[in-house]
């Protein structure tokens, strides 16, 4: 008989803007896995809290919430634009998603939970997780997913992904090697391909599911 595990196992989805994490995200929670979005979670948290309004509010000016709601391409322009602003806005939102994400893990003690977010490998978020998966695609490929689907002008996914590619260089040299990653994802060829290949990992995870973990994610080890 397998023995339950002391808590269910957490995983990391990352990769850069319209790698595919999404597309795995979606397949996992078919599966039964819960499934975690850090960005809406920061959507979230930035039209609802106060206090995180206002202060955004202080560092991208009154448009950044247009007629009381958040305007996410503007938004978006300004961050990915301006990396100092991008730092900022990202010092005052990280502590606020950090603490809904780990309210997440609370709340599922005994159920796979998957967080998909771009910036595990780049964040000490990294030690929160047991396995992480990495996502990657080609620039090209993936600024064609995002501006068909509509989230993005070229433009802003130009810009974005340079800043992501400026910031996994720097995990390189300091303390995140992109070499943490457990399991690497190529999203190349078409959308039936990665879906396979997703499909083949989610097939190792769900051998993992009852396994005995320690009380500390293994990647705090």
């Amino acid at each position: 008989m397998l023995l339950a595990p002391m808590r269910a196992i957490r995983i990391g989805i990352t990769g850069k803007l319209g790698s595919g994490k999404s597309t795995l995200a979606k397949m996992m929670e078919v599966r039964g896995t819960v499934a975690v979005r850090s960005d809406g979670l920061a959507r979230e948290l930035m039209e609802r809290d106060p206090a995180l309004r206002a202060k955004l509010t202080q560092i991208l000016g009154q448009q950044a919430f247009a007629q009381d709601t958040l305007d996410r391409k503007f938004v978006a322009s300004r961050i990915f634009s301006d990396r100092t602003v991008r730092k900022q806005v990202e010092a005052v939102i990280h502590p606020g998603v950090t603490a809904e994400l780990e309210r997440s893990f609370e709340a599922h003690p005994n159920e796979m939970v998957a967080v998909e977010s771009a910036l595990i490998l780049q964040t000490c978020f990294r030690e929160r997780f047991d396995y992480i998966i990495l996502i990657e695609s080609p620039d090209e490929e993936a600024i064609a997913r995002v501006t068909q689907e509509g989230r993005m002008s070229k433009a802003d996914a130009e810009a974005r992904l340079s800043e992501q590619a400026s910031d996994a260089i720097a995990s390189i040299v300091g303390d995140a090697p992109l070499d943490e990653a457990d399991f690497i994802l190529e999203n190349s060829d078409t959308k039936a391909s990665f879906e396979k290949k997703c499909g083949t990992l989610l097939d190792v995870l769900d051998t993992l599911r009852n396994r005995e973990l320690p009380e500390e994610p293994l990647h705090a080890e």
